[in-house]
């Protein structure tokens, strides 16, 4: 009976001492988030061990596909041929950090395209490994607005265009309804960001104050911009650019062409010679380059 109470004893004390032993790793947070074009730390600890030198550490983003390789340290030398082009210059792993069980992978100047699934392989006499993700955004620009008349002037339709990653939902309010209808659009650019344009109708006779709000998926407002209805109405120009045979047809044997655009004495005068256009009104004289071709 003692015997086996003997072994038992044993048995149990040699499991302790293996668990304890146990080479293992683990990822500081398994989300991180940051933002176009800063930089970032990505950090797994790993269990200590006597010379972390003696250590192979590899840090690969397997997701999304195909996996890339960021950066691989063979026994306190890095593997230059083994980064990806795209983290060439823009990844390191820090050194010091590893006396502390910590293979810390340093990312710079980061890029949209950089967000995924990133994995850390650390290898000793025993290997582990875990995976984080990394979501690089991009915070929506201020707002471009614009307004548009229709053809009667009795409506007017409000433009909002900004940009940013991911893509953003746009609400509308007036001070008295939220989320009225209006229709949103979006398209990729080269740089990777997202254009986002909202446009909202409305009557151009009632007086308000038109809100467009850019918001992320989580419901937070990014961006936002006002119309004062009717004090931002832009006023209709009586200005026109003629490019037609007026400059390059019948006409072109006179040097000078004088034009009526309104009531108002205003005049431009068109030299067929030079191919420009002299606005004249009471205070001021504008010239505007046209261009014109001979027929």
């Amino acid at each position: 009976m003692k015997q086996m109470l003997l072994f038992l004893v044993e048995a149990v004390l040699c499991s302790a001492v293996s668990a304890s032993a146990l080479f293992t790793v683990d990822v500081q947070k398994s989300l991180y988030e940051a933002q176009l074009h800063g930089d970032v730390e990505l950090v797994c600890e790993f269990s200590p061990v006597k010379s972390p030198s003696d250590l192979t550490v590899i840090w690969s983003r397997v997701s999304p596909k195909p996996e890339v390789n960021v950066i691989r340290r063979d026994r306190g030398k890095d593997e230059q041929n083994y980064t990806s082009g795209e983290f060439l210059q823009r990844a390191r792993l820090d050194e010091e950090q590893l006396k502390q069980h910590r293979a810390v992978l340093q990312l710079q100047r980061l890029r949209i395209q950089d967000s995924g699934t990133y994995q850390c392989i650390v290898e000793g006499d025993e290997v582990d490994y875990k995976q984080t993700t990394l979501s690089v955004t991009a915070r929506y620009s201020p707002i471009e607005k614009s307004i548009l008349k229709s053809d009667s002037g009795e409506e007017l339709e409000l433009r909002c265009e900004s940009q940013g990653f991911p893509s953003a939902h746009v609400s509308w309010s007036d001070g008295e309804n939220s989320n009225l209808t209006q229709t949103s659009s979006s398209s990729s650019r080269a740089s990777d960001l997202i254009l986002v344009s909202s446009r909202l109708r409305v009557k151009s006779a009632m007086e308000r104050k038109y809100t467009c709000s850019f918001l992320t998926a989580g419901g937070e407002t990014e961006q936002t911009a006002s119309f004062s209805i009717p004090d931002d109405i832009p006023r209709s120009s009586p200005w026109f650019l003629w490019t037609m045979a007026l400059i390059r047809g019948e006409e072109t044997s006179q040097r000078n062409v004088t034009l009526i655009l309104n009531s108002s004495s205003e005049s431009a005068e068109v030299n067929t010679h030079s191919s420009s256009i002299s606005r004249k009104s009471h205070d001021h004289e504008q010239i505007i380059r046209v261009s014109s071709r001979e027929g």
